[in-house]
Order: structure tokens, then C-alpha cells, then sequence
């Protein structure tokens, strides 16, 4: 069974382990690097999460109502997914899929007010493209120009 759990210290070591390929890192970046920057760590207005399956920690995520949305939406009361990883050893198991299946009520149960769900893929991450187009994410039509290539807007209306 898949969950989404807000990110605790207990998730860390296990969070904090796993790298990317070369392939993958270009497109995301790992929790060390979300968990490490107290910049970050210390945004009130952006949230750590876990993806667990089966009780271990599978994933992470952070939902993000900083300015950085503005970037992706002019809907006050839409937010913003990132930094969405998978360890390695816990990918293609449909992990990633069920929880891009949840995300949406679990962000209705944890924000009521929020209507849209925003994110970029990076163009040529078309495994992720996929993933999320097959998982009811809509391609919005806008590119934004991230720092590692272009973006393409993805939305799910709440």
C-alpha cells in the first residue's frame, strides 16, 4: 500500500541515501538537497512530504505556496509540486503512479481552499511526461523556462 506522509526526521537516513542517475538527477533534485538547505527547510509557506510503500520510504515531494508559483499559475489558490523523486530501488513498481493518483485528495484534505495542483516537467523527461499525462495531469499548453530547460505546465483542477 502506497501513502503520503508529511516528511518527519525519522524519514531522513532513508531519504537522504538514495541518489539518482545521471539521466534522472538532470530533471530532479534528491531530498538531501531539499532537507539540507535551511532556506528551504525554513519557507513556512512550502511543505516536505513522504511517499512510503508498504511502511518503507519510497519517495518525496514538497508542496510549494511560495512566490516560485507565480512562475507556473496567477491562481491564488492553486500550489505547486517539486522536487518529486523516487529512490531508485522502489521505481517501477507503480509507486510514483499511485501516489500522482492520490495527490489530489490528499491535498484537498490538507488545503480545502486549494482548486489547482501545478508543476513543470522538463520537456525532454518524457517518461515523466507520460507518467503524468496517464495519471490525469494536463499538459496547460505553457512552457515556463526553468533553469534546466524548458518546462512544460502541468495542471489538475481540485
Amino acid at each position: 500500500m502506497t501513502e503520503i506522509v508529511p516528511y518527519n526526521n525519522e524519514h531522513y537516513k532513508a531519504l537522504t541515501s538514495y541518489i539518482l542517475d545521471e539521466t534522472q538527477s538532470q530533471f530532479s533534485l534528491v531530498p538531501r538537497e531539499i532537507l539540507d538547505n535551511p532556506e528551504i527547510m525554513e519557507n513556512k509557506r512550502r511543505f516536505q512530504y513522504t511517499i512510503l510503500h508498504e511502511n518503507n520510504v519510497a519517495g518525496f515531494f514538497s508542496l510549494d505556496f511560495s512566490s516560485d508559483l507565480q512562475n507556473y499559475s496567477d491562481n491564488a489558490n492553486a500550489v505547486l509540486l517539486r522536487a518529486l523523486s523516487m529512490n531508485p530501488k522502489f521505481q517501477g513498481k507503480g509507486i510514483a503512479k499511485s501516489a500522482m493518483i492520490m495527490l489530489p485528495d490528499f491535498v484537498k484534505q490538507q488545503f480545502p481552499e486549494i482548486e489547482k495542483i501545478v508543476f513543470g516537467v522538463n520537456a525532454t523527461n518524457e517518461n515523466a511526461y507520460k507518467l503524468y499525462l496517464k495519471t490525469g495531469y494536463l499538459d496547460s499548453g505553457e512552457i515556463y523556462e526553468g533553469k534546466r530547460g524548458p518546462q512544460y505546465i502541468m495542471v489538475k483542477e481540485l
